[in-house]
């Protein structure tokens, strides 16, 4: 692809995953696209402003920095190449803001990123981030999953975890349910 896109939709953000991305991220940002999209669905059903087809793409494209690192600093990357195709700086947004529930200033520069903070903002940004904490590569898993397997992981103690939950139990609110 090699145009400047103004917009990026649906059939574009595809064309993109395909250009770049294994087909095992590509089935994953297709099963955290249609998790995000149904949570923005059921939240604007209950009366919140929420664009629900920039959720759609922007989920799709959350994890296009894995065609060149599987480390943390994906979302870095993934946000360039949104920029390198086109002027779409929300979709890069939510590619630097969906890993966990973000990270804060603090962290960016004790894990070697740039610093600056990269926590989600917007209803959308935390819609995509939260599907991606919730999905296991196709699989939807529970919030205890989650928290236990990061646990294990990044220690039981680290702050994202908190931040997860938090963020779980926002969109929890917004939707008037537990997410299963």
């Amino acid at each position: 692809m090699n145009r400047k896109l103004k917009v990026i939709n649906k059939d574009e953000s595809l064309l993109l995953l395909k250009e770049y991305c294994s087909n095992s991220v590509l089935k994953h940002s297709l099963a955290v696209s249609n998790n995000a999209k149904k949570l923005a669905e059921k939240i604007k059903d209950n009366g919140y402003d929420i664009d629900v087809n920039f959720v759609e793409v922007a989920a799709l494209l959350h994890d296009i920095g894995r065609s060149k690192t599987h480390g943390v600093k994906h979302g870095i990357v993934g946000a360039k190449i949104i920029l390198e195709h086109s002027k779409d700086k929300k979709i890069a947004r939510v590619c630097e803001t969906h890993i966990g529930a973000g990270i804060a200033k603090d962290e960016a520069k004790a894990i070697g990123i740039p610093e600056k903070n990269y926590l989600p903002e917007t209803l959308e940004e935390k819609i995509i981030a939260h599907a991606d904490n919730i999905t296991f590569g196709t699989e939807t898993v529970s919030i205890e999953k989650v928290i236990e397997k990061l646990g294990e992981k990044l220690g039981k103690g680290h702050p994202a975890l908190k931040r997860i939950l938090e963020l779980n139990d926002f969109i929890e609110k917004l939707l008037n349910e537990k997410i299963k």
